[in-house]
């Protein structure tokens, strides 16, 4: 409903709902955008390529990255660029740089398969500063936060926060249980769970039932790779797998009126404890 409203209001698109059809049509069918609106994947890869491009000292780079701009943004003059980035947050930048350390660098690391001791302070899991040593295998972006999973001496891993990470120091090779990265990454369902990959907890198969109209926006977004969805005439039932964690609530809760079931129903019971606490906290009943 975002996205047609953004439509209809901010570029003047004709637009309009047809109760009998049950969905959106042009009222002007010659109607046609001049410049395509300038959307949050050409942003987002506009403002990456051009911080790793001033990282790098090749010319030919720079001028690739302000050509891209050029064709992108209709002939816009590549300086604006640079105002765009002035006035677009984009968090997957913020949180590279949020912590102790910077993510092209754990990008490097992982690369070379360099041995770390790593520093990590999750304000959610415990008071005290925790101390690992192991490799980064890989990097991943998850609801628009970076995590980082170290591979430690004993075989198992840890998927943590970039954001909490304290500090990284390099260690030379040949420490005692020095793990070892293999060559070939295997497909992990832990590291691939999505909502709550940080919690180390094992995935649940989640299944959430969509009301129409809004039913037709979700079912275009793509949460996971590995969700599958079947409707039941104009009602989505999208069932994925996600640890039970505040990230899955979130999503969820979202959806507002919506979403009219959920399963397993432990989780929707757990959902409803948590409501149930926000709605006393917010009467002024809560006691602690």
């Amino acid at each position: 409903m975002r996205t047609i409203d953004r439509l209809r209001y901010q570029f003047g698109v004709p637009i309009e709902y047809d109760e009998i059809h049950r969905g959106y049509y042009l009222t002007q069918r010659d109607f046609s955008l001049v410049v395509a609106p300038l959307g949050l994947e050409e942003l987002l890869a506009l403002s990456l390529l051009s911080e790793l491009a001033s990282l790098v000292d090749d010319t030919s780079v720079r001028s690739g990255v302000a050509s891209l701009w050029t064709r992108i943004a209709g002939g816009r003059s590549v300086l604006e660029i640079e105002r765009v980035r002035e006035r677009f947050s984009l968090e997957p930048l913020v949180v590279g740089r949020a912590g102790g350390v910077e993510l092209l660098r754990l990008l490097m690391m992982c690369h070379k398969g360099q041995l770390a001791r790593v520093r990590y302070h999750s304000p959610w899991r415990d008071r005290d500063v925790r101390e690992y040593v192991g490799r980064f295998e890989r990097v991943r972006f998850s609801g628009g936060i970076a995590y980082a999973k170290l591979v430690l001496g004993d075989g198992g891993h840890k998927v943590l926060n970039a954001s909490f990470i304290a500090r990284v120091e390099e260690l030379p090779d040949g420490l005692v249980d020095d793990p070892r990265v293999p060559e070939e990454i295997t497909h992990d369902e832990l590291w691939y769970s999505g909502d709550g990959v940080w919690s180390g907890l094992s995935p649940e198969f989640i299944e959430v039932t969509i009301d129409a109209p809004q039913s037709r926006y979700y079912g275009a977004q793509v949460w996971q790779v590995d969700q599958e969805d079947r409707w039941e005439g104009d009602r989505l039932i999208r069932r994925f797998p996600s640890a039970v964690s505040a990230e899955l609530a979130t999503r969820i809760l979202g959806l507002g009126r919506a979403v009219i079931a959920v399963k397993p129903e432990w989780v929707l019971e757990k959902f409803r404890r948590d409501a149930a606490h926000l709605s006393r906290l917010c009467s002024g009943d809560y006691t602690g």
